[in-house]
C-alpha cells in the first residue's frame, strides 16, 4: 500500500472517492446500472490511467509525469460528466421549471431567450462563442503555464481542478437541470452559428453535451476557481484570463447553455467549492506526510 501511495498521484484520491460515492448511489437507487457498459468503460479508463501513471512515474522526470497524469485525468472527466445525465434522475424531477419561475421573478423576462435575440449581430455572436470556447482551453493553458513556471504545483492545481469538477458533478446528481438548450423546444433552444467559433461550439455540443449539469454553472464555477488559484499562485498569469472569463460568464446565457440563475449560482458557489477542494488537498498532504 505504501508503494502504491508514493508512486501514484494525489489527483486519484478525488477520482476514486467520487467513483465510490457513485457506486453507493447506484446500488441504493438503481442496482441494474451497476452492470452498465458505459459506466464500466469509464471506470476501466480511469483504472488504465492510474496504472499508466503508476508504471511511468519511475521512468520519467516528475515534471513530465505530473503533466501527463493531470491532463489524462482531466480528459477522462467528460465520461463522468455524461454519467450525471443518468444519475440525476434518482432523487427528483428536473428543476428547470422552478428555475424559469425564479428567472421571471428576478428579471420579468427570460434572459436565456432575450439576450441573443436582442444582441443578434454577427460580431457579437462570434465573440460570445469565442468566450464559451475559451472555457475548454483555459484549464489546459493554466496547466502548461504551471509546467513552465511552477512545475512543482502541477499536482496541486490538478487536484483542486479535478476535485472541483467532481463536486459540481455530485451537485448535478441531486439538483437535476438540463438548461435552455435542452428544456426549450426548437427554435427557442438554439442560436445560429455565424462564424468559426460558433461552428466549433455546435460541434462540441453535438458530440459532448448531455441533458444535465445546468445548475449551478460549472463553466463559471470552474473558471472562477481557476482565477482564484492563479491569484494565489501565479499572479503574473492571472490577469490574462480575466477577459475570457468575463466573456464566458456572458456566453453561458447567450448561447442558451444556462439560465442566468445558473450563472449566478456558479459565481457564488466557486469560492466555497475552491475552499473545499483546497482544504481536502491540505488534509490529504498532511496525512501522507505523517504516514509515509
Amino acid at each position: 500500500m505504501k508503494g502504491i501511495l508514493t508512486k501514484s498521484s494525489i489527483v486519484f484520491a478525488s477520482i476514486f472517492g467520487y467513483l465510490l460515492l457513485v457506486e453507493i448511489l447506484v446500488i441504493l437507487c438503481k442496482p441494474s446500472l451497476f452492470l452498465s457498459m458505459e459506466m464500466f468503460i469509464n471506470r476501466m479508463m480511469f483504472l488504465g490511467i492510474f496504472i499508466f501513471s503508476y508504471i511511468v512515474k519511475p521512468k520519467v522526470n516528475y515534471k513530465i509525469w505530473a503533466l501527463l497524469t493531470v491532463i489524462l485525468v482531466y480528459a477522462g472527466l467528460s465520461g463522468l460528466y455524461k454519467e450525471t445525465a443518468i444519475l440525476n434522475s434518482f432523487f427528483q424531477p428536473k428543476i428547470d421549471e422552478k428555475l424559469l419561475i425564479l428567472e421571471q421573478k428576478i428579471w420579468g423576462f427570460q434572459p436565456s431567450l432575450s439576450f441573443s435575440a436582442f444582441f443578434n449581430h454577427k460580431w457579437f455572436s462570434e465573440l460570445m462563442f469565442f468566450g464559451y470556447f475559451s472555457y475548454y482551453l483555459m484549464p489546459l493553458a493554466v496547466i502548461f503555464a504551471i509546467y513552465k513556471k511552477e512545475y512543482k504545483k502541477i499536482e496541486d492545481f490538478g487536484f483542486i481542478l479535478i476535485t472541483s469538477f467532481l463536486i459540481y458533478y455530485a451537485v448535478f446528481i441531486f439538483l437535476p437541470a438540463v438548461g435552455p438548450q435542452f428544456y426549450f423546444e426548437p427554435p427557442q433552444n438554439q442560436i445560429e452559428a455565424q462564424g468559426i467559433f460558433g461552428k466549433l461550439i455546435k460541434l462540441i455540443q453535438k458530440n459532448g453535451e448531455a441533458p444535465t449539469a445546468a445548475f449551478p454553472s460549472s463553466h463559471i464555477g470552474i473558471s472562477i476557481i481557476v482565477l482564484i488559484w492563479l491569484r494565489k499562485n501565479l499572479k503574473k498569469v492571472f490577469i490574462y484570463f480575466i477577459p475570457t472569463t468575463i466573456l464566458l460568464i456572458l456566453a453561458t446565457v447567450y448561447i442558451k447553455a444556462h439560465y442566468s440563475v445558473d450563472a449566478l449560482a456558479g459565481f457564488i458557489s466557486a469560492p466555497m467549492v475552491y475552499w473545499t477542494s483546497n482544504r481536502s488537498l491540505n488534509c490529504i498532504k498532511k496525512w501522507l506526510e505523517k504516514n509515509l
